[in-house]
């Protein structure tokens, strides 16, 4: 699908790409990963010619780009910016629509795409398709700028740190939906990152590179079980440490940020945010911040008629850890309750995060690869 031959890339006496050779097959899910400057997204936007290489050559679908007319070469590739670059005048069907309206799609084929890929993300067309881009949050904005880009069906998205302004939840959100879009659609997706957490989780191939070279291109599995460089450990941090999991705390696993909501917020909002974030359980603050304790959907409907707040519902118990307290310990506190996670708490009483039994999957993961390491 894409192919780089000693390709070179140079501003005045900076060498940006240094001779890089690489191949992306089809249909895989490579990401691009490195420190600020080490040529990921001079890279990327050479796929495309955003970008012009003083030498060598990028071959797409078999084809040298350079023989290929750039516009037309974009508009058989996918492009997604951090910066989503939608346009503000036009509504999200427009936008959707834009490449398959110069590619003289017909009115009835591009309403079709539209539906369907709004329904792919859960968003219906009847309640967004008309809708301007400021009247949607930034997840929203950036699923319709993912979306413009697979309008057209391109069988190449490529993807320039698409997600890096945006909250860790919503992050997470999108980064779920980008896996299962790439599953359904079987595309090529190419996508620049500087986040170890981002690269494992979505990448079939990671091509980590340092200043314009490549120091590794790999699966996840083998890059965490045999780093080429001290400075691919350091981005993989505590993931290939030798001391396996027994001296990791919960906040080490832990997943942060969870939802929560103050004592004070209404049943009929708190009930909104559960169904949006698609959860039975909420973690309830007190107005200082600290932890007041969990509500399920159970207490809500048993009680909700006679509370006007989430703090009048009553809480359900549930385990409790503290940041600096032993993974594993942690982890037998999940197995040995009830509870679906273990509430976090900094040592001020603030909800820190939650771990899970993926936290736990994950513990038992860095404890196989620091036994190997």
């Amino acid at each position: 699908m894409i192919r780089f031959e000693n390709v070179t890339k140079k501003y005045g006496d900076d060498v940006i790409l240094d001779d890089i050779s690489f191949e992306i097959e089809e249909g895989e899910f490579a990401v691009l990963i490195g420190p600020s400057g080490c040529g990921k997204t001079t890279t990327l936007k050479s796929i495309n010619r955003l970008i012009e290489p003083e030498a060598g050559h990028i071959h797409v679908e078999g084809r040298d780009i350079m023989e290929t007319n750039p516009v037309a070469l974009r508009r058989k590739i996918g492009y997604v910016i951090q910066e989503i670059g939608l346009f503000p005048n036009m509504t999200v069907a427009e936008n959707i629509g834009v490449v398959p309206k110069r590619l003289k799609y017909k009115k009835e084929e591009i309403e079709r795409i539209t539906r369907d890929l709004l329904d792919m993300v859960g968003m219906s067309y009847e309640e967004y398709a008309d809708k301007y881009p400021s009247e949607l949050s930034g997840g929203q904005q950036q699923r319709i700028g993912v979306l413009r880009a697979l309008a057209a069906s391109p069988p190449l998205v490529l993807m320039d740190e698409p997600f890096g302004a945006l909250d860790p939840m919503t992050r997470e959100a999108l980064q779920d939906e980008i896996i299962r879009l790439h599953k359904k659609l079987k595309k090529t997706f190419v996508f620049v990152t500087h986040d170890m957490d981002e690269a494992l989780k979505l990448a079939d191939k990671i091509i980590f590179m340092d200043q314009g070279k490549i120091v590794q291109m790999d699966s996840p599995d083998q890059i965490l079980e045999n780093p080429a460089s001290d400075l691919i450990k350091q981005f993989m941090g505590k993931r290939i440490s030798g001391s396996g999991s027994a001296e990791l705390t919960a906040g080490d696993f832990m997943k942060p940020h969870p939802v929560s909501v103050y004592k004070g917020e209404g049943i009929r909002k708190s009930t909104e945010i559960m169904a949006r974030r698609k959860i039975d359980s909420l973690l309830v603050k007190n107005e200082d911040n600290s932890y007041a304790g969990v509500v399920t959907i159970r207490n809500i409907r048993r009680h909700g008629k006679d509370a006007k707040t989430i703090g009048q519902i009553p809480t359900t118990p549930n385990a409790v850890s503290h940041v600096s307290e032993d993974a594993m310990d942690s982890f037998d506190k999940l197995l040995d309750s009830d509870s679906d996670f273990v509430v976090v708490l900094n040592d001020d009483r603030t909800i820190a995060g939650i771990v899970t039994k993926t936290s736990m999957a994950r513990a038992m993961a860095d404890a196989l690869w620091g036994d190997e390491a």
